[in-house]
C-alpha cells in the first residue's frame, strides 16, 4: 500500500497539464498600459531638470553680500586761513585711509556755494594737494557746490559711499554626512573658503561693483621697473622726491 503511494507521487503528469503550466500568462491591455507608462516615466526623469538644492554650489549657498553707509567729516579751517592746521591734517589722514580700505572710488568734496569765492578756492587747493599726497588719485575727487548760507569759515565736507562685507557663518560644520543618497554636496562645502575669503577682501566696494581700469602711467611704471632691476627702493619704499606712497598710481 506504501509502494503504491509513493509511486503515484513521482508519476510524470499529463502532457496537456505540463503545457498548461509552461505557457505565458497573457498580460490584460490595462496592466499593459501600466507597464508602459511606468517605462515611459523612467526614460523622462533623466530630462527633469536638477532641484534647487541639488544644482546650488558654494558661490551660490554663500555669496557675497556688502552693506554701504554715506559717511561724511566736516573739513574746518581756522580763521582768516587757507591751510590745514596738524590736528586737522591728522583728521583727514584717518578718513581718507577709510575711503582708500572701504570705498566705492569716489570722494565727494562738498563747498558751500554761498562762501567768498577766493578763500574757498583757495581752501579747495589746499585740500585737494593733501589729499593728492597721501595717496588720492585725480579721478577719485568730485567736486560738488552745495547752497548754503554766507559765511567766510564754513566747513568743507568730504564723504563718500563705505561698504562692508556682511560676514559668512558657517553654522552646517554638523550636518550628517551618513545617509547620503543623493550623493549630494555637503551643506557647510566651501563655506570655511568663502568666509575666509570675505574677510580678507581689501576693498569690499569691489564685490558690489568693480572699479573701472585706469589708463597706466607707462613712464612711471618703466621708472618701477628700472630701480626693480637695479636694486633700488621701488614704490615701496618712498623717496625723498616721491609725492604718493600708493601703488596705485601705476595704473592697469
Amino acid at each position: 500500500m506504501m509502494l503504491r503511494t509513493l509511486c503515484a507521487f513521482s508519476a510524470p503528469q499529463p502532457a496537456a497539464d505540463a503545457a498548461r503550466i509552461s505557457a505565458p500568462r497573457r498580460l490584460s491591455p490595462g496592466l499593459i498600459k501600466v507597464a508602459i507608462a511606468a517605462l515611459s516615466l523612467g526614460w523622462l526623469s533623466g530630462c527633469v531638470p536638477n532641484t534647487p538644492d541639488a544644482a546650488s554650489t558654494p558661490l551660490t549657498r554663500y555669496p557675497f553680500v556688502t552693506d554701504s553707509k554715506v559717511v561724511t567729516q566736516a573739513v574746518v579751517f581756522q580763521a582768516n586761513t587757507a591751510t590745514l592746521d596738524e590736528a586737522e591734517k591728522i583728521r583727514v589722514n584717518t578718513f581718507l585711509t577709510h575711503f582708500l580700505q572701504s570705498g566705492d572710488g569716489v570722494l565727494e568734496i562738498r563747498l558751500p556755494a554761498a562762501a567768498d569765492e577766493r578763500q574757498a578756492e583757495a581752501r579747495l587747493q589746499a585740500l585737494r594737494k593733501h589729499l593728492f599726497n597721501k595717496g588720492a588719485q585725480p579721478y577719485e575727487i568730485r567736486l560738488r557746490k552745495v547752497a548754503g548760507a554766507k559765511s567766510d569759515n564754513g566747513p568743507i565736507i568730504l564723504s563718500f559711499e563705505s561698504f562692508a562685507a556682511r560676514p559668512i557663518e558657517c553654522t552646517e560644520r554638523n550636518a550628517p554626512t551618513a545617509y547620503n543618497p543623493t550623493n549630494m554636496q555637503h551643506p557647510d562645502y566651501g563655506c570655511s573658503l568663502r568666509a575666509g575669503i570675505a574677510a580678507m577682501i581689501s576693498n569690499p566696494a569691489d564685490i558690489n561693483q568693480p572699479r573701472d581700469r585706469q589708463p597706466s602711467d607707462a613712464a612711471r611704471r618703466s621708472r618701477v621697473i628700472q630701480n626693480y632691476r637695479a636694486g633700488q627702493p621701488t614704490e615701496s619704499s618712498r623717496g625723498e622726491n616721491e609725492s604718493s606712497n600708493s601703488i596705485r598710481e601705476l595704473g592697469g
